[in-house]
């Protein structure tokens, strides 16, 4: 028997080996010539044990399974056509060749990534809620902003008849949605945080009124209580003029 050109590689596993050997023959994994393939699969097993090179027991596991789909290639059919008794091997390789073709695609992203540099995050200067006894984490507003927005959310579809309102309309800038909180928060009165979202409609409203509250937050023009987990605004100490706000 000829001498084989993959002696010294070290294989996987028998799946591995089997790959490279139909990748030389070229043959195709759902129509593998297993005389051939099973002589060339015990050459090598042979060569490792000359070797002294350690064998798993998986090489000789599909060791007897070769010979055994072998024989019964060799074995002449019945009357009745039964399946191919290399097709389930066939698709283990292919499932085999899928995983390994990933894991090369993954370790190249891998390898990729190492010459990224990424930039730090930088620290956002936001600030913060004023209420009356202490300060309330900056999260805790967001956390209840992205609640409206579920909410928000979870609501049945619009009616396709209502766009016809929407079409044209102008955007919604942080100085109207301003104005609209400011409308709401009542002079002496709490407001529920939810109750500021009330009749808006559309993701860009919500995102506007949310940015136009810290802006009033900042400006001491509104002040946020907590009580019972529920957070509360009020009018605080400064009046601000909102036409001179940019619309943004």
């Amino acid at each position: 028997m000829s001498e084989l050109s993959f002696k010294i590689d070290v294989f996987e596993g028998p799946l591995d080996l089997l790959l490279h050997l139909i990748s030389k023959n070229k043959v195709s994994i759902c129509d593998i010539p297993i005389s051939t393939i099973t002589d060339q699969y015990f050459e090598y097993l042979e060569l490792m044990q000359k070797l002294d090179m350690e064998l798993g027991g998986e090489f000789l596991v599909m060791a007897s399974q070769l010979l055994y789909i072998k024989s019964k290639m060799l074995l002449p059919k019945p009357e009745e056509e039964e399946d191919d008794p290399r097709a389930e091997l066939a698709d283990r390789l292919e499932e085999y060749k899928r995983y390994k073709e990933i894991s090369a695609q993954m370790d190249k992203l891998s390898h990729s990534m190492e010459h990224v540099v990424f930039k730090g995050a930088e620290p956002l200067n936001l600030p913060k809620i004023r209420t009356e006894n202490k300060e309330i984490p900056i999260e805790r507003l967001f956390e209840a902003f992205f609640t409206v927005i579920d909410r928000s959310a979870s609501k049945k579809p619009i009616d396709p008849k209502t766009f016809k309102r929407v079409i044209g309309r102008t955007n919604y800038s942080v100085r109207t949605a301003s104005k609209s909180v400011m409308s709401k928060i009542k002079m002496g009165e709490r407001t529920v945080f939810e109750d500021l979202f009330t009749g808006l409609r559309v993701r860009g409203e919500y995102v506007a009124t949310f940015l136009a509250l810290l802006e009033l937050i900042k400006e001491n023009a509104v002040t946020v209580t907590q009580e019972g987990g529920k957070l509360y605004c009020l009018r605080g100490e400064n009046n601000v003029e909102l036409d001179n706000w940019e619309e943004y």
